[in-house]
């Protein structure tokens, strides 16, 4: 599915791990009066990833408005140790295979064409404490999602640079409400059919396939 055509359309039901919890669901995660703010990053190793939970940790107190959950190609087990099995403040789904990075066609680029002045920055405070990358390998670029009821998509962007997203959750906040603003009339007269059916994260491969099918 390409990213610009995701407006409008839902993601189907599907279970999710989170580093300290299994099995989450995630239309309870859409649940609820604010939309949610999907930030796709690399792996939770990645200084850009790092970077930027940083961020989204220290300025949490100032989101209004909306909710956020960060996914990573990472797995539950690999965040887990890395953060000693401490919970964050907000959902974090780990997608180690990048199911949901392909179903929703996360890009990447290769070399410098991923490169900006910020991760410049970021990749060299990260080498100066002892990261080594390849400057040359192909990096997932983010993406950024609002999503609302029964995973209905709102907004998206493809990010044309590594950090090309929300830079703190007051960026996240000033995004959320532009969309509910200028999408709610559009939400109020649109009506889906959102299958009861749940899904586990690797079966989102499939889906399309099943739908054609029929």
């Amino acid at each position: 599915m390409s990213s610009e055509h995701l407006v409008g359309t839902s993601i189907p039901r599907f279970t999710f791990d989170t580093p300290t919890t299994p099995g989450n669901d995630f239309y309870a995660l859409c649940a609820g009066t604010e939309p949610l703010c999907m930030i796709f990053l690399p792996g939770f190793d990645h200084p850009v990833t790092r970077e930027y939970l940083t961020r989204y940790l220290k300025t949490l107190p100032r989101l209004r408005g909306v909710r956020l959950a960060c996914v990573v190609r990472s797995a539950p087990r690999a965040v887990a140790e890395a953060t000693q099995g401490k919970e964050f403040p907000f959902p974090i789904i780990c997608d180690a295979p990048g199911v949901l990075y392909s179903y929703l066609g996360v890009e990447q680029a290769r070399g410098l064409l991923s490169w900006s002045f910020s991760a410049q920055r970021i990749y060299k405070s990260a080498r100066d404490a002892g990261y080594h990358y390849d400057r040359n390998a192909p990096q997932i670029l983010p993406m950024t999602l609002i999503v609302g009821h029964e995973g209905k998509i709102l907004f998206t962007h493809s990010g044309r640079s590594q950090t090309d997203l929300p830079e703190d959750c007051v960026a996240i906040r000033e995004l959320a409400r532009e969309v509910v603003h200028t999408k709610a009339a559009d939400q109020r007269r649109t009506s889906h059919h959102c299958s009861d059916e749940t899904l586990t994260l690797p079966d989102l491969i499939g889906w399309d396939d099943v739908d054609n099918d029929k």
